[in-house]
């Protein structure tokens, strides 16, 4: 059957750079031409074998209902993308859109140009498909133009609409709400205005830390101003998990509880653990008596999708095709569908222009590669399958607020006791840093001064704790009798937090009727541990818990013991607060070599040090079962 062609061009003048994050996000675009919401499923398994579409797609368009084969999109940075479609059912047997962008007659402008090819299924469906073809292109061209004159002259985006009914009566009790929950005035008019206003694509998936870098306000205020608004009834909240390589999200859960400790993208084809400082992010969406936003797709691909893949090709069995370098020195990564990865240097002398790769099962050949910018890449596919490979960038600056990072913050913690993971199922978090803190002469202060007087002080210090490890961006997970276990995301915050309880401690010890009694003792470490509910609240247990614990019993009293390796990391202005009392080799029960540590304390409370350590290479004194 001879396919309709219907292209067209426009003169641009914003660069390819400006207009393509905005041309190229598709599902924006689908939703203002008036496309139909698109419901996808995972491609059966026994068509994998013969094509590189990974899901099947059911929509409607001119009146039929439409499944097809939805293809990952085909992309080159800047220059062109694509999609190519196969139609099991409606009127076309294929569907065909490509989109170029060359630098344009207008001085630093562009030149875009879009072709659409559909096959129909019979003549008779012919001259209907022609005039939709007419129509779908005009659609885009005008499009194109909108977001030319936006990019050029500042003006208001074409992306603002559409905008979903909002109830007005339910926004305005949601805002009373939030306003009664403490929630700042100017956040919550802020918030409240883009719950109200913004369009569906914006509300259907809110990231609050990608909305923080828009509005120039703090990530943590402004996710914590989403957790306020959650039983205020202005949003809910959602748990997106999303895939390590192409960091889109592969399923959304309601609560932690159904998370599972293993997640699968069907797009890369790769199964991973999930951890919550990297697989699960908190996501919010109007609630649903405020604004009922449809949880729907208008398009699964796209190059806007992940920013962070700077070509993308789709490679049949024993096929080659020819990829193009990044045009900016840096590193990069070569990634076949199904997890086979190789590393790309992109240098700016000495790398090679032209590259031969194969994609073999399971590998991709070269595993290092040092090419020129925008060198030749020619890739064979030798898998034995279809594939899509992309190249990507590393080291791509995540706007997800993960669940790690959630469950640092109080108000989590206080509104959302309930939302918790399953019993059995431990989550890891890839790094945490783990401070303990313990009070020193708290048994001999119940004797002498009493039971009443006593308690005081140990509630009055958990207050001091917990204000600081909040002023720091942690959480304290638990009190046990009078010392604390806190968790940080960040192991720098972890160590500022420590060296200002031994400051601040020592002005509270001056205050407190009773503080000359009592001193304070500080352990941490950072790595690797799960989280898990235990007693109705988030836990953390694992090695690096253990191994806080125990080094915190290496502490004196107006002493930090941590890793040296966290200690240097330090900035000189931290550091000149401390003095190191010790260096010491810790041999810790269920780590093979000797922990490199130090205990150090504030410089100016030094007092002389204790001798040093007699069996360096051995505990200096009993490690304590935590």
């Amino acid at each position: 059957m001879r396919p309709v062609v219907v292209s067209a061009s426009l003169d641009m003048a914003s660069s390819p750079e400006a207009v393509w994050p905005l041309l190229t996000d598709t599902d924006r675009v689908n939703r203002l031409i008036g496309s139909e919401p698109v419901a996808f499923t995972p491609i059966e398994a026994k068509a994998e074998g013969r094509t590189t579409a990974r899901f099947l797609a059911d929509t409607r368009a001119g009146g039929f209902r439409i499944q097809y084969e939805e293809a990952p999109f085909e992309w080159s940075h800047g220059r062109t993308f694509s999609v190519t479609r196969a139609m099991r059912s409606g009127p076309l047997t294929s569907y065909s859109l490509h989109w170029a962008l060359e630098r344009g007659l207008l001085e630093g402008g562009t030149r875009a140009t879009v072709r659409l090819e559909l096959v129909p299924r019979s003549w008779i469906i012919w001259p209907i498909a022609w005039l939709n073809a007419k129509r779908i292109v005009a659609h885009l061209v005008g499009l194109a133009g909108g977001l030319d004159v936006h990019v050029r002259d500042h003006s208001p985006s074409p992306y603002l609409k559409p905008v979903g009914e909002v109830n007005p009566e339910a926004w305005a009790r949601a805002m009373d709400q939030c306003k009664r929950a403490g929630l700042d005035d100017a956040m919550a008019e802020k918030l409240g205005a883009f719950v109200r206003d913004a369009p569906d694509a914006d509300v259907v998936r809110i990231r609050p830390f990608e909305l923080a870098d828009r509005w120039g306000t703090d990530r943590r205020d402004t996710l914590r101003a989403f957790l306020r608004a959650v039983p205020a009834g202005l949003v809910e909240l959602r748990w997106g998990l999303f895939c390590p390589s192409c960091m889109t999200a592969s399923q959304q859960v309601h609560a932690l509880a159904e998370v599972s400790t293993e997640g699968h993208c069907q797009l890369c084809d790769i199964s991973f653990e999930l951890e919550l400082d990297r697989a699960v992010e908190a996501t919010f969406l109007p609630h649903h008596a405020v604004r009922p936003v449809p949880e729907q797709l208008f398009c699964i691909g796209g190059p806007a999708r992940t920013p962070h893949v700077l070509s993308q090709a789709n490679f049949e069995d024993a096929t080659t095709k020819t990829m193009r370098a990044p045009s900016e020195a840096g590193r990069y990564r070569v990634f076949a569908r199904g997890g086979a990865a190789a590393t790309l240097e992109v240098v700016e002398s000495d790398g090679a222009t032209d590259q031969e790769v194969s994609i073999d099962p399971g590998a991709v050949h070269p595993a290092r590669m040092s090419v020129a910018p925008g060198a030749s890449i020619s890739v064979h596919n030798a898998s034995g399958a279809p594939r899509h490979v992309k190249i990507e960038k590393l080291g791509f600056a995540s706007q997800a607020a993960t669940a790690h990072v959630v469950s640092t913050i109080g108000e989590f913690r206080t509104l959302f006791s309930s939302d918790l993971l399953k019993r059995s199922t431990p989550l890891k978090v890839a790094r945490v840093a783990v401070l303990f803190s313990d009070l020193t002469g708290s048994t001999a202060l119940y004797s002498k001064v009493g039971d009443a007087a006593a308690f005081r002080l140990v509630d009055d210090h958990f207050d001091l704790i917990r204000k600081i490890v909040d002023k720091r961006e942690g959480v304290v997970v638990k009190t046990m009798g009078d010392a604390v276990l806190a968790t940080f995301a960040d192991a720098g915050h972890c160590a500022r937090a420590a060296i200002e309880m031994l400051t601040e401690f020592e002005r509270f010890r001056a205050a407190h009727k009773h503080g000359d009694l009592v001193g304070i003792k500080l352990g941490m470490h950072a790595g690797a541990c799960y989280v898990v509910t235990a007693n109705g609240a988030l836990d953390y247990f694992g090695q690096t818990v253990n191994v806080a614990s125990r080094v915190q019993h290496l502490a004196g009293s107006g002493e930090l013991v941590c890793l040296r390796e966290l200690y240097d990391l330090l900035p000189e202005s931290e550091r000149a607060k401390l003095v190191v009392r010790e260096e010491l080799s810790a041999v810790v029960k269920g780590v093979e070599q000797p922990l490199a540590l130090v205990r150090v304390a504030l410089a100016e409370l030094l007092v002389p040090a204790p001798p040093p350590s007699a069996a360096p290479s051995l505990l200096p004194r009993p490690i304590q079962k935590s």
